[in-house]
């Protein structure tokens, strides 16, 4: 309730892929503790389960939680890259449960989006160790319509570096911190105005001259429109979103009385100027 528009897990495999392990050493303890006959076979599918359950209450959750203004939250996870068993594990239980769909008419989850990433090497090639993982990628597109394809090499010519979309499908520019480090996790953008074209086309009538008065004078509105977003910010203080601000959501931790502009400074945070109709 503290932020709208899209907000990603950027590798998410990678991230939760200790966790599993964990958990699969949970479970080979249990299974030594019992004389369980082939403990090895048993703690990974008892593991397998768990971490499909977990995919599935989270896709439930997220499809019945709602933010203070009615939204259901608009989250994108992004995934694809991690190879060991356990990754791998993660991006089949986030397939396998989304191909399933939700409830007993099978509906298709709208979030989160999903975000898949090929990589030669990889996923890419018959012969890359996971490209069983694109194979059930593509079953769930078209059965689903998700997810959504990011070419790891492309972004890398394109943009320098790879990273995931802010939500939909906005990337983040280049920030590089006081250590010459390049940041993608952690940032944000403060806010996007977008220009109705084919409005500004109707009120000029024909006239191409009244139409780039009126597009001047609408750039200019909407240049003062993100002025006045980011002038809201000023001397505001942490302690308004802690989960934001003091708990390290947006990569940084604030005291609460702290004030926020200054985390947005400098290409941190961008702020958007879009349009319609083309």
């Amino acid at each position: 309730s503290h932020t709208y528009g899209g907000t990603t897990l950027n590798r998410l495999d990678e991230v939760l892929a200790p966790y599993v392990t964990i958990s699969y050493e949970k479970h080979l303890a249990t299974a030594k503790e019992w004389d369980v006959p082939n403990t090895e076979a048993y703690a990974r599918k008892l593991t397998e389960k768990e971490v499909y359950d977990a995919f599935q209450s989270l896709e439930y959750e997220i499809n019945t939680l709602f933010s203070s203004n009615g939204q259901t939250p608009f989250l994108s996870v992004n995934f694809g890259l991690g190879t060991s068993w356990e990754s791998k594990l993660i991006q089949r239980s986030i397939f396998l449960n989304r191909i399933k769909g939700l409830g007993k008419n099978k509906k298709t989850a709208v979030f989160p989006k999903l975000l898949y990433t090929i990589k030669d090497g990889i996923n890419l090639k018959r012969e890359d160790p996971n490209y069983d993982i694109k194979q059930l990628a593509l079953e769930c597109a078209s059965k689903r319509m998700y997810p959504d394809i990011l070419n790891y090499d492309k972004v890398v010519e394109v943009t320098g570096s790879f990273k995931a979309p802010m939500g939909c499908r906005s990337f983040l520019g280049l920030y590089v911190d006081e250590n010459g480090n390049e940041i993608h996790e952690g940032r944000n953008n403060l806010g996007v105005v977008s220009l109705n074209l084919p409005r500004i086309a109707i009120e000029a009538n024909g006239d191409e001259a009244r139409f780039y008065e009126i597009l001047e004078e609408r750039t200019e509105l909407v240049r003062r429109a993100l002025e006045t977003r980011i002038e809201r910010l000023r001397g505001v203080k942490a302690r308004v979103a802690p989960i934001l601000y003091t708990e390290g959501a947006l990569g940084i931790r604030l005291n609460p009385d702290d004030e926020v502009l200054d985390i947005f400074k400098n290409g941190r945070a961008s702020i958007s100027m879009g349009y319609i109709g083309i």
